[in-house]
Formats: C-alpha cells, sequence, structure tokens
C-alpha cells in the first residue's frame, strides 16, 4: 500500500480538496505536536475546537488540513471539506485497516494493557516490523489516529483499545478487527460510568463482536467462564499456561513456564501476568514461544509502572501511573515479597463510583493482612483504608495533606526500606516521587 496523496486523501475521507495535490506524511490532531509535512485533523471536543488552530498548525509546518469550515488556502498547501472530521479520521484508520496484510492484536482489560502491548510488541519485533499504538493512546480518537499513522511496511500492528463505558470497546474493535483479541485482567474500573463490574466483564468483552474462524483470543482463566469462545487460550492459575517455581527478589522475578525458566527485569507480579498473556500471544499467532521467551528478560516497562529507584540505600517502586483495585492488590502482594521494611504509599483510587468506600476498605484489609510493615494513605477515599487497616492494629497513617505525609514519611524512612507508592493519575503521585529523590 503505497502514502496517499492529498487527492486520494480527499476521496477516502469524502471531502472535497482545495489547493494543491501533494504527499504528506502523517496526521496530528494537536497544533502544539504537528511536525513538518503532516496533515492537521480539526477535531472538535468538549472544551476546545482544533478549528481555532488551523493558522498555528500551518504556521508549524502542516502541509493540509482536515476541516469542517472553508478557509483561505495558503500557498502550497491544501484542505479537504468534510462534513465531520471525527468520522474523516475515522475512515482513514478504515482504509488503512483494509489494505494491511498483516497481523492485528487488540488489547483491552482493566490493568496491564499498555505494558501487556509493549511486552508483545517488543517480542514480536524479533519476527519482523511492529507498529503500535504510541504511549496510552487507546481512546476513540487516539486509536484511529494511531492507525492512520501506522507504516505501510509493518508485520504486525499491536493495539490498546481502552473502556470507561459499555461501547467503548465496541467502537474501536469494529475498526480494528484484531486477529488475536486479549483481555490482560478483568477488575473494577470506571464504576462511574460503568455501574458494576459485570458491566466491566461485557464492556470489555465487545473485544469478541465479530470474531471470525481464524481469529484467536487470549484471556485470563478465571474470565474464561464469562465468554462463550471456542478459539481461546487462557492464562493464569488453572489456565493453559501457568506460571510454576515464582522466586522474587528486588532485582528480578523468576518462574516456570511448562518447564521453561524465565526472568523479567523487574520483579512484579503484574509483569509475570503480562509475560503470561503475550506467551498466549504468541502461541495464537503460531509461533514457538519458548524460542522467543529469552527476550522477555530484555523487556522495560514503560515509566511509572513498577519503576525501581535505588536512593540514599533505600528502594523506590514507582507505580504511579494509575491505580484501581486490581492493580493495587497486584502492587501489594509483589510489596509483601520483598525483603526489608516495607512501607506501601497509596492514593486514591479514582472513578469507582458508589462502590468507592467498600473498595477502598478492602485495599486497608488488604495492606492489614500482607506482609506489609506500615501503610500510608492519602486522599478523601484513602480515609476509608486507614480506617479499615487501623481495626486490624497495623501500623498506618492518613493526611489529606503531601506535606504532612511526606514529612511523616521522612522520619521512618531507613536504610534496608522498600517503598511502593501508587494511586490514580488524578492523585498526582509521582509529586511524593520527586520530593523524595529532588
Amino acid at each position: 500500500m503505497k502514502p496517499l496523496t492529498a487527492k486520494e486523501l480527499a476521496y477516502v475521507c469524502g471531502g472535497k480538496l482545495y489547493g494543491e495535490d501533494r504527499a504528506f506524511v502523517g496526521f496530528c490532531t494537536d497544533s502544539r505536536e504537528i511536525k513538518e509535512g503532516e496533515v492537521f485533523v480539526a477535531l472538535r471536543g468538549s472544551k476546545h475546537d482544533g478549528h481555532d488552530f488551523i493558522h498555528h498548525a500551518f504556521s508549524k509546518g502542516a502541509v493540509g488540513v482536515i476541516t469542517c469550515k472553508e478557509i483561505d488556502v495558503p500557498k502550497g498547501k491544501f484542505t479537504v471539506l468534510v462534513e465531520d472530521t471525527f468520522l474523516a479520521l475515522r475512515k482513514i484508520a478504515e482504509y488503512k485497516r483494509k489494505h494491511f496484510k498483516g497481523k492485528v492484536i487488540g488489547v483491552v482489560g482493566s490493568a496491564g494493557k499498555t505494558t501487556t502491548k509493549e511486552m508483545v510488541a517488543f517480542v514480536l519485533s524479533k519476527k519482523g516490523k511492529v507498529c503500535k499504538t504510541p504511549k496510552n493512546y487507546n481512546s476513540q480518537v487516539g486509536v484511529p489516529l494511531s492507525m492512520a499513522n501506522f507504516q505501510e511496511d509493518c508485520h504486525f500492528w499491536v493495539i490498546e483499545m481502552g473502556a470507561s463505558q459499555k461501547g467503548d470497546v465496541k467502537n474501536l474493535v469494529e475498526l480494528v478487527k484484531p486477529h488475536v483479541r486479549v483481555i490482560t485482567a478483568i477488575g473494577e474500573e470506571h464504576l462511574e460510568t460503568f455501574g458494576c463490574l459485570d458491566d466491566v466483564i461485557l464492556g470489555n468483552g465487545e473485544v469478541f463482536e465479530g470474531m471470525t474462524q481464524e481469529d484467536w483470543a487470549v484471556i485470563p482463566k478465571y474470565v474464561q467462564h464469562c465468554y462463550q469462545l471456542t478459539k481461546v487460550i487462557t492464562f493464569g492459575e488453572g489456565g493453559d499456561i501457568q506460571a510454576k517455581d515464582i522466586y522474587l527478589t528486588e532485582e528480578k522475578i523468576s518462574f516456570s513456564v511448562e518447564g521453561i525458566k524465565i526472568e523479567l527485569s523487574v520483579p512484579s507480579l503484574a509483569l509475570m501476568e503480562n509475560a503470561l498473556c503475550t506467551i498466549g500471544v504468541l502461541k495464537a499467532l503460531g509461533y514457538d514461544w519458548k524460542e522467543l521467551s529469552s527476550h522477555l528478560a530484555e523487556f522495560k516497562p514503560v515509566e511509572q509502572r513498577f519503576n525501581l529507584i535505588k536512593k540514599d540505600g533505600l528502594l523506590i517502586i514507582d507505580d504511579t501511573y494509575n491505580a484501581n483495585p486490581l492493580s493495587v492488590r497486584k502492587a501489594l502482594e509483589s510489596l509483601s515479597m520483598f525483603q526489608g521494611y516495607k512501607i506501601a504509599l497509596l492514593g486514591d483510587m479514582l472513578e469507582l463510583g458508589e462502590f468507592s468506600k467498600k473498595h477502598h476498605a478492602e485495599v486497608g484489609r488488604w495492606c492489614a493482612e500482607l506482609n506489609i510493615d506500615e501503610c500510608l494513605f492519602y486522599g478523601n477515599e484513602m480515609l476509608f483504608a486507614y480506617q479499615e487497616c487501623l481495626q486490624y492494629g497495623k501500623n498506618c497513617y492518613h493526611s489529606f495533606s503531601k506535606e504532612d505525609i511526606i514529612k511523616y514519611l521522612k522520619s521512618k524512612l531507613k536504610e534496608g526500606t522498600v517503598l511502593l507508592i501508587k494511586g490514580s493519575r488524578g492523585m498526582k503521585m509521582e509529586e511524593f516521587l520527586r520530593w523524595l529523590t529532588d
């Protein structure tokens, strides 16, 4: 598939071309990030209208714009006039998917989506050229934008798809049409919009809509009973792919699968689950996973996902990117397996709606029951975790102030301490990390 020209782009979008029929190098929806030679897609959002930034995009090097408004076209540039710029972007993604001849892997789940997507892409890069959704571009805009920018000569597409309510995954999977459909994990997430765990299960299960006889599903064993699937590979306890002989140190985690020893560079039980899922994807694609398993040890997780930082005799676990009950449980279980004085610093898990009190209290109970020496809780909702933890006689502390938490924490830190920091994105838990490491 050769790159589109402006005239061909207008045809794909169902729009009208104004200006010069010329080549371009990709698409962008943020005028601040536009690169020389790209096409700016002027999307209308709840807070901003991309049409207000068209001239800025041209000044930054855009050669063309997809727009709903007629504008004067600068010399040597072009515009494509359409009725709906979002639908135009989706049509471009549909066109790219229709002409793509390689394999597509679609990834959904309540936790571990980005890490699994990155790990699958990393291992598959040993077999061919991979295109993947960047960062966590898993939204209704991020996915089609990523697909529109994927290169024509790739062998694999690895696409992360996010969901905050029913219908989100359905809209994306109709576009992506994966050959391998992955659920990384299922747990309480976005309950403000999903409503309950059953709806989370149904929402993520939309990834299986439109499956062909050739497509595979890769899912955790514990959710297999929730879905009617024929071509399925399960991972985790009791699944087709299980971890045995698990051993965790402050440097790594090791385990065996079907007698093959695997080591990962980060001592995280969640990362081990991601590796089992990745093995499932390799099997679904027909590869000898044992031949590729050594590459799992080379994988480095993305920032703020259980990254280890050594500082003045301390070991700090930066897991600050996000949090929900499932991911917090996995992080606490991993922390409990470390040697040394173990402290968990936890911030609110947001978007749990009416179930927030219940799940935060549950976190407090986990903290009390696991082999963790001290627990610090920050935020309005973590007050429920603190109250629950306190009932068990655990050494714990709560505050609504980051400054108070830091002051208390610094009085407790000593050589050999292992500190886990985790909370939802909106809690900005990385600020604790900066105060401790600067």
